[in-house]
């Protein structure tokens, strides 16, 4: 590794300990070992966000945000690597975690479906993480109806099954589970994947209300980028378990750097001209994302870059720092 590449890389580590952040990811990896081998789903990543803002983790399918997510709430315990909120140590399971923090620190879903019990009435769902944190049945109730009042559903949703209401409303109502407890900080697994537009626009909408007013920080989860252009303050860009581009969210747009990043930016439909001259310039997608049991080696984007280098098929390139706040994965020299 150059020396420019090592101080670069040491520049992006230090930006982690950044005063105001809430959350501080260093080297996370986490592999899953199965009969065709290890998985290596989350393999070294690192970044922050910042109390009050949301970052926006982007990526194909199988390129490991999820996995991030479910590690950073506790739902997977790391394989290496340290994950601090307000910083103390988190890395560990979820069953280990103090109940402050279970309370601090809450999750949206994708499928509202299955995260919801279809058993039990919306009352029930919402005394949930109420009970969990000792508020009293008069408090609860009273919590409840506020927590309805909030996501804009009437007061006879109480006696509802999940099963009763549509799909935009079972995601108000994980929204409003998530909320109960006055969390800190959300992750949010594709909140809107499964919507119709009017109610993805709807929930957006109403998260970044709440996060005005209750201050809250989101680790936002994504495979749609135009949805980042409006709700993120910096995006992170995954592959293959890595992150590839790290930058806020105006200049991601602006200036996109990896090749991947333009890969994924060239291909967003538009629909007017002026949209069609901001977009980079067209790269063609070749191939699919790469099982993570036999990942490529180098670079492990190689395979489909259009400006592949011999480098880059034998050394994984450093992430450096190329201008203020933004992070490139990359062994092409950025412009």
């Amino acid at each position: 590794m150059s020396e420019r590449a090592t101080r670069s890389h040491v520049t992006f580590m230090e930006e982690t300990e950044m005063s105001g952040e809430i959350i501080a990811i260093k080297n996370l990896k986490k592999y899953f070992t199965t009969d065709e081998g290890v998985v290596r789903a989350v393999d070294g990543i690192s970044f922050t966000i910042n109390e009050g803002e949301t970052f926006g983790l982007v990526g194909e399918s199988g390129s490991g945000k999820s996995t991030t997510a479910y590690t950073l709430m506790g739902l997977y315990t790391p394989t290496q690597g340290e994950i601090t909120y307000k910083g103390m140590d988190i890395s560990i399971g979820v069953k280990d975690r103090p109940l402050r923090l279970k309370k601090e620190m809450q999750m949206v879903f994708q499928d509202p479906g299955s995260s919801l019990n279809p058993k039990k009435s919306i009352q029930q769902i919402l005394e949930v993480p109420l009970k969990v944190h000792g508020v009293s049945a008069e408090g609860r109730r009273k919590r409840v109806i506020e927590l309805l009042h909030m996501v804009e559903l009437p007061e006879d949703y109480l006696e509802r099954q999940p099963t009763k209401i549509g799909g935009g409303e079972k995601q108000m109502i994980a929204i409003a589970r998530a909320l109960a407890t006055n969390p800190r900080f959300i992750t949010l697994d594709e909140p809107t994947s499964a919507l119709d537009v009017s109610m993805q626009a709807k929930i957006i909408n109403k998260l970044i209300q709440f996060q005005k007013e209750l201050d809250l920080s989101y680790l936002f989860i994504t495979h749609n980028l135009s949805l980042m252009r409006n709700v993120a303050s910096r995006v992170g860009i995954m592959y293959l378990g890595k992150l590839c581009e790290v930058a806020p969210t105006g200049e991601f747009f602006s200036k996109p750097l990896h090749p991947y990043t333009k890969m994924l930016l060239s291909s967003i439909p538009v629909i007017t001209d002026e949209e069609e001259r901001v977009k980079p310039e067209k790269v063609v997608s070749r191939g699919e994302i790469p099982s993570p049991v036999n990942v490529p080696s180098g670079c492990y984007f190689h395979p489909r870059c259009n400006e592949c280098k011999d480098i880059c098929m034998r050394d994984d390139p450093p992430m450096i720092e190329v201008e203020p706040g933004h992070f490139v994965k990359c062994h092409s020299e950025p412009l």
